[in-house]
């Protein structure tokens, strides 16, 4: 990564691709918890990959979200006792009311018991979530900006959607931005979600990012191990042309700053 992102470049070149010539500002708030949360060894095809991914799977608000649909949609569809229980099964769904407790979240829908639970017992690992914070346990954890885009790119970067992963697409030299849709859905909306990304890429190589080396693991960031407190998930404010005030970001900024603040009470939720 370089040492500075200038984050305004990066705005005013994403407010016209692929944004359409204006940014709302919770569209603006949550690219700035993305870019954040990005482990500053990604390279720069890896993280316009991830911000494509974001338009379709959040319909544009670049917030997390939760699945359209209601709890009976959620039984149907993910409970034991709904019409799928393979299904259930295989999301780890074994309870009746899983189904609608596990729904999908965050900013790639994160779904079923299982998942919640390799969620938690991953980012617990890599220092991401204090050890008392349990999405398995409140869900709507992964309705927080900071938590979801730690999921973001931890997913993708290890394969937990679909076995496959952001090295499997994007590496020596390599560019597949069709073929990466299989990192979260198979080929759905595979060619629109490849153009999104192919712009994040322009405006991020415009604000000064370079590629990274790939390592091993993700920054790892100590906190107090007490719980996050269930998020408040901010509603989608009118539209603006407005362009952020620039921000360059050393590389070396932990990513969850801001987060970590909240938790240590030293900075208002």
């Amino acid at each position: 990564m370089a040492a500075e992102l200038n984050r305004a470049a990066f705005f005013q070149a994403v407010r016209l691709r692929p944004f359409p010539g204006s940014l709302t500002a919770g569209q603006v708030s949550g690219m700035e918890a993305i870019l954040d949360a990005c482990p500053p060894d990604t390279p720069t095809d890896h993280l316009a990959y991830a911000l494509g991914t974001c338009p379709i799977e959040t319909g544009w608000t670049m917030q997390p979200v939760k699945e359209k649909g209601g709890a009976a949609y959620y039984t149907r569809m993910y409970d034991i006792a709904g019409d799928r229980p393979a299904k259930a099964k295989e999301l780890g769904n074994i309870k009746p009311g899983d189904g609608a407790l596990f729904c999908g979240r965050g900013l790639l829908q994160l779904t079923g018991r299982s998942n919640y639970r390799r969620a938690t017992s991953r980012l617990r690992d890599l220092g991401m979530v204090p050890a008392l914070t349990d999405l398995e346990q409140t869900p709507d954890f992964a309705m927080d900006p900071d938590i979801a885009s730690a999921i973001l790119f931890v997913g993708m970067r290890e394969g937990w959607f679909t076995g496959k992963k952001l090295a499997d697409y994007f590496a020596a030299g390599r560019a597949d931005w069709t073929g990466a849709r299989r990192i979260i859905n198979g080929q759905d909306r595979a060619a629109e979600i490849g153009q999104h990304a192919q712009g994040f890429r322009a405006a991020l190589i415009a604000a000064g990012h370079r590629p990274g080396a790939v390592a091993a693991s993700v920054p790892t960031i100590v906190v107090e191990s007490k719980p996050l407190a269930p998020p408040t998930v901010p509603s989608r404010p009118a539209a603006s042309s407005a362009t952020p005030a620039q921000k360059p970001v050393t590389a070396q900024a932990s990513g969850f700053g801001a987060w970590v603040r909240r938790l240590l009470g030293k900075e208002a939720a």
